[in-house]
């Protein structure tokens, strides 16, 4: 199945798509936002992400154990005059916008922008009530699976398939950061092998290594957490890259896809024209037959090459050095 944002179409053989995370890293500031939209794009993002929401609609305010969660969600709750400025930046430099939901009413707000597509968070895989709205808003889905038990990923894509939704599946490991030894790729080829959809990831991992291997195995879809400094205040800087980092990694994404080639054995021309020195032909040596280099066969069509050996006959009758078809061979 293929994925579609806007005019865009993925399939699995497409190449990497990069989504810069901004999240919560705009600071609710207009012009930090702006600013990072803006480097996002230098450092080589094909879209921007934020999130949209009413702290108290997906919050319970009522419970201390979460009041600090609460106050840090508040804090960086956007407007829908940010979502409109964000927005036309990032249009105005090339860049798809869309943004996660995470309550029903930011579905709201999100269709009436017309983003091409919604992203929901690996947290939200359970959520049945968001995914029902998130699904009759007819957009195209890229769903994170951080954290989600193997049944409950299988229980939500029973759901996709059930309403026929455009569904991009991300692997992910909820760790920030997440260790090297606990990125677990081997997910991808497993969501590849068992369902149809184009299968990217969300990689929460220091570096570009783990994306870069991950493109190697068929993630089309890559997303990375980004901020204009990581030295800014604010809960997600330290764990996002900067600007610096995103263009490694953008680079890097397109050498691994570029590495990747085509499926099957490829045989550049570069290759066959060192077959003189690096192949053999038939030669005899003494009373012996031997395989040896250069491989004349391939200057001289009447030279034996080294898979020929029932072609020699009688060894007693071959004249010494390159062996040679009989004059009346076939």
């Amino acid at each position: 199945m293929d994925f579609h944002i806007g005019k865009k179409t993925l399939t699995r053989k497409s190449a990497p798509y990069l989504v810069a995370e901004i999240g919560l890293n705009h600071n609710a500031d207009l012009e930090i936002g702006k600013r990072t939209i803006a480097k996002a794009k230098e450092s080589g993002a094909h879209a921007v992400k934020f999130q949209t929401y009413r702290t108290d609609e997906f919050i319970d305010n009522a419970n201390p154990d979460v009041k600090f969660l609460y106050d840090i969600f508040k804090q960086y709750e956007l407007t829908e005059t940010h979502h409109k400025e964000f927005q036309k930046t990032a249009h105005d430099l090339g860049l798809d916008f869309f943004s996660t939901p995470l309550c029903e009413s930011a579905v709201d707000l999100l269709c009436e922008l017309n983003v091409p597509v919604l992203k929901i968070a690996s947290g939200d895989i359970v959520n049945l009530p968001l995914l029902n709205k998130s699904i009759h808003s007819g957009k195209p889905l890229i769903v994170s699976t951080g954290a989600a038990l193997p049944e409950e990923v299988t229980r939500a894509i029973s759901l996709f398939k059930k309403t026929g939704v455009e569904v991009c599946l991300l692997h992910c490991v909820s760790m920030y950061p997440t260790p090297l030894n606990k990125v677990n790729l081997q997910s991808i080829p497993f969501y590849l092998d068992t369902t149809d959809y184009v299968v990217g990831f969300s990689d929460h991992s220091d570096g570009t290594l783990a994306s870069s291997l991950a493109c190697g195995l068929g993630a089309v879809v890559f997303e990375k957490h980004f901020t204009l400094d990581r030295n800014l205040d604010g809960p997600d800087h330290g764990i996002s890259m900067d600007p610096t980092m995103f263009t490694k990694l953008s680079e890097d994404l397109k050498l691994s896809f570029e590495m990747g080639g085509e499926y099957g054995k490829k045989t550049h021309p570069e290759e066959t024209g060192g077959w003189f020195y690096g192949r053999r032909s038939l030669y005899k040596k003494g009373n012996s037959v031997l395989s040896l280099r250069p491989a004349l066969h391939t200057k001289d069509k009447n030279v034996l090459d080294s898979w020929e050996l029932e072609r020699v006959g009688d060894p007693s009758r071959v004249q010494e050095g390159p062996i040679r078809l009989a004059p009346n061979s076939k």
